[in-house]
């Protein structure tokens, strides 16, 4: 009895030894450090966010959960970061969004000192953002700021138009802005035509046509491409809006991430997109090609930015500084298919973005020479779109409109559709009965002949 008392002694130790092992080992492999990043959706190599965390621990010795969550729109990340309701340390707006940000004191002014890859960024598009917000006022500051001291760029590209090479003339390509009119009347481009759902660059289309086609209202003919697609006073959008209504009949509908795979299966052969979009869909498929048209455009950049509400700034600072890295940085490139802010020329010296390049089957001369990529930032036909400031809610109500004109006009055309499919099946309903009454009519008048014959055999007899 002593002995298998002994026994289960041993075995009860034995196994509370190996339960406090894999309850210990359990407790040390959870993370020490949170890092909380809000970014757009589809707008990483994954990959990058687990080797990050490895990357981490390799750094600092600590374990790092990177809760990686995202957002559709500016407007949606606008409201989550203004309500501040989430945690959230870094975040990746557009430009304009930066802006709204920084003027309601949601953001810290970056100490560029802790991010050594800092130099890597392509500083042309720092000059192009402080050429357009100038005198920044940035709540709880004394002094007017820059935004370059507030953001990191990411990403960055232009607005254009892809098109079927198939179905789309040299004609059409010659009306610029006019193709997403259907300008020059092409009968295969008939419904067949995609906006975004966006009014910030749908408005920039409207007023490069109105523009092209000499319809701006007096005294705006002579704005910068700049000042034009920021201008949103009363007289403007009135013009906007009437030229955006008028577009309604040459519209397949609006959009905002589905258009690149509308284009690439041949359901629409005309689409408003943003130029990294393109650029994939151009990928696959051999008959698409995207265009600025000759009149200007705009040009976009998103970037990092750090909360004051932050909770890991120096986890943050080291995922920017990681991200700077050239090999890094074209993996993410090569994964969405946009411009990354790093400098073109890190990039074409670093031999690990040009084997990463190589593994993506690109050539590397006709990948840094393409313009529809790197297109010329400083050019004053491409202009940086600013908050629409006290004129947002008349810019949106001019928006609603539009759009609740076109679903209006998709009502009374799914009404007629299913007039005439009713008519038709009334009229087939029509007519089978009246063919069985027929028929029954003449099986009547036939038994009636048979019984006829009948009787005048019988007479005959």
């Amino acid at each position: 009895m002593n002995k298998f008392l002994s026994i289960l002694i041993v075995v009860i130790l034995a196994g509370a030894l190996v339960l406090s092992g894999v309850i210990g080992c359990s407790y040390a492999e959870e993370p020490e450090e949170t890092l909380v990043v809000y970014n757009w959706g589809d707008y990483i190599d994954e990959d990058v966010e687990a080797e990050f965390e490895e990357y981490y621990q390799s750094v600092t010795g600590k374990r790092l959960d990177l809760v990686y969550s995202t957002f559709e729109t500016n407007e949606i990340m606008l409201t989550t970061v203004e309500k501040g309701e989430e945690a959230i340390d870094l975040v990746c707006p557009s430009e304009y969004a930066i802006q709204k940000l920084m003027e309601g004191g949601f953001l810290q002014k970056l100490d560029f000192t802790k991010i050594t890859t800092y130099s890597n960024i392509e500083a042309e598009i720092y000059h192009k953002v402080d050429q357009v917000f100038t005198d920044m006022v940035v709540a709880g500051e004394s002094e007017h700021q820059k935004m370059s001291d507030y953001f990191v760029p990411y990403m960055w590209g232009t607005l254009g138009i892809l098109y079927n090479t198939d179905y789309v003339t040299e004609s059409d390509l010659a009306t610029g802005y006019g193709l997403l009119w259907n300008e020059s009347a092409n009968s295969d481009l008939a419904s067949k035509i995609l906006m975004k759902d966006s009014i910030r660059d749908s408005y920039v289309a409207a007023v490069m046509y109105l523009k092209e086609e000499g319809r701006l209202p007096a005294g705006y003919e002579e704005l910068s491409v700049q000042k034009l697609i920021n201008t949103v006073d009363d007289t403007l959008l009135g013009a906007v809006e009437e030229i955006l209504l008028e577009q309604s009949d040459a519209l397949k509908g609006y959009e905002v991430d589905f258009g690149k795979a509308q284009m690439t299966s041949e359901r629409a052969y005309v689409d408003l997109a943003w130029s990294g979009d393109a650029l994939w869909a151009m990928e696959d498929a051999d008959n698409l090609n995207y265009f600025v048209p000759e009149s200007g455009g705009n040009v976009w950049f998103d970037g990092w930015c750090l909360l004051k509400s932050a909770q890991n700034a120096p986890a943050a600072y080291m995922f920017i500084e990681y991200l700077c890295r050239p090999d890094i940085a074209m993996r993410n490139a090569m994964a969405i298919g946009y411009t990354s802010g790093i400098a073109k020329d890190v990039l074409m010296n670093s031999p690990e973005a040009l084997e990463i390049l190589a593994e993506n089957e690109y050539d590397a001369e006709e990948y840094f020479l393409d313009e529809l990529r790197y297109p010329e930032i400083a050019s004053d036909k491409l202009g940086v779109m600013k908050d629409f400031g006290a004129q947002s809610a008349a810019t949106i109500e001019m928006w609603e409109r539009v759009k609740s004109s076109k679903q209006s006009n998709m009502w009374i055309l799914w009404v007629s559709i299913a007039v005439v499919v009713g008519g038709l099946i009334a009229f087939g309903a029509y007519y089978f009965m009246n063919n069985r009454s027929k028929q029954f009519v003449r099986l009547v008048k036939t038994r009636e002949e048979l019984e006829a014959e009948e009787k005048a055999l019988d007479n005959k007899r």
